[in-house]
């Protein structure tokens, strides 16, 4: 307050105010997106995002700011003109920040991984291209899916897996601006196959997202299992939310396995990396999840690292390959600082 009072002189009564309304930007465009315009709402939740994103590292920077200034304060060479350079050194950091990190959640990258399995009946390696965590609707639109897909089908895949989270928190936008029709434009050998997020479900609207996908040819799996070209099973699962959120629960892997053919390559697509003891203990052996987002915004990424066994990246655990991705789109602030958009091509032979 002091470093913006010494720049634009605001007191306050003007102050407060304005800060409480960016602050309510947000949760503002989920209350009012059934009686305004979708313009408006979108305006809304962007401003709101960004606001999120400069209040956690407003938040962070406190404590140092509070020790710099004690110190500052009781030098001899002190002067009021402090506040000013202080506030402008400031601002112009989170400017930095806002144009790096918005760079990073527009502009994907391909992610190469190779992946081996010790099964002998894939006669050649298969190209898995996956996405996850697209987060579609009021920041990530028709725009960004378009250049997706056309990213993907530069990879010229087998097969497709969309790893959850296809919907950010509201179906509204993505339903307003036919967004699931730019799925139809996929192209792989094999097919598209999703699976559900946490996201696409906490907008309890899980059951129209699935038949619209399905209507633009992605294969939806909801605890359950395809056998593709005799060669290989794709096992979907249920994000673990669907317990909290639905009256359906989610199916065991020793269920979902139990009548399958071991000697083919057993492929999981689960949104959620938490799990990994069952899919080891089930023998599988690709695991597919996305979900934490490698944190998204730094310092994030050291609390994922230390949530989950793996947050981000390859890992083999005994026979178990897990593939966690960043994601393709962001969750609040259309920002990425540690972590970059992406998509995930992996050779698995």
């Amino acid at each position: 307050m002091n470093g913006f009072n010494s720049i634009l002189k605001i007191s306050p009564l003007a102050f407060w105010p304005v800060f409480w309304a960016l602050a309510l930007c947000y949760t503002a465009s989920f209350i009012l997106n059934k009686y305004i315009k979708p313009s408006l709402t979108n305006f809304l939740y962007l401003i709101g995002a960004y606001w999120l994103g400069l209040l956690m590292y407003s938040a962070l920077s406190f404590p140092i700011l509070a020790i710099i200034n004690l110190l500052i304060t009781k030098a001899p060479f002190f002067s009021n003109n402090f506040y000013l350079y202080e506030t402008i050194l400031i601002l112009l950091i989170f400017i930095f920040i806002t144009i790096l990190g918005s760079y990073n959640a527009k502009n994907s990258y391909i992610k190469y991984i190779n992946v081996k399995t010790n099964k002998e009946c894939l006669k050649e390696p298969l190209n898995i291209v996956m996405v996850s965590d697209l987060h579609l609707g009021n920041i990530i639109r028709n725009k960004r899916l378009k250049t997706m897909v056309k990213e993907i089908n530069s990879l010229n895949p087998d097969i497709v897996i969309i790893a959850g989270d296809i919907i950010d928190s509201d179906i509204k936008p993505f339903l307003n601006h036919n967004m699931a029709n730019e799925f139809s434009s996929l192209k792989s050998k094999y097919g598209v196959f999703a699976t559900l997020g946490n996201h696409d479900i906490i907008t309890k609207s899980e059951n129209e997202i699935v038949k619209i996908l399905k209507e633009n040819s992605i294969i939806v799996l909801r605890d359950e299992v395809a056998l593709v070209n005799d060669s290989f099973y794709i096992i979907g699962r249920d994000d673990i939310t669907v317990n909290k959120y639905t009256n359906k629960s989610r199916a065991s892997l020793e269920d979902l396995t139990k009548d399958l053919d071991k000697s083919k390559p057993l492929i999981v697509v689960d949104h959620n990396p938490k799990y990994l003891n069952e899919s080891l203990d089930a023998n599988i052996d690709l695991q597919l999840s996305g979900h934490t987002h490698k944190g998204q915004i730094a310092p994030g990424n050291i609390v994922t690292n230390k949530l989950f066994e793996v947050h981000y990246g390859h890992l083999k655990k005994n026979n178990l390959n897990v593939v966690v991705s960043s994601g393709y789109g962001t969750w609040g602030p259309p920002v990425r600082l540690g972590s970059k958009s992406e998509i995930v091509q992996i050779n698995l032979q």
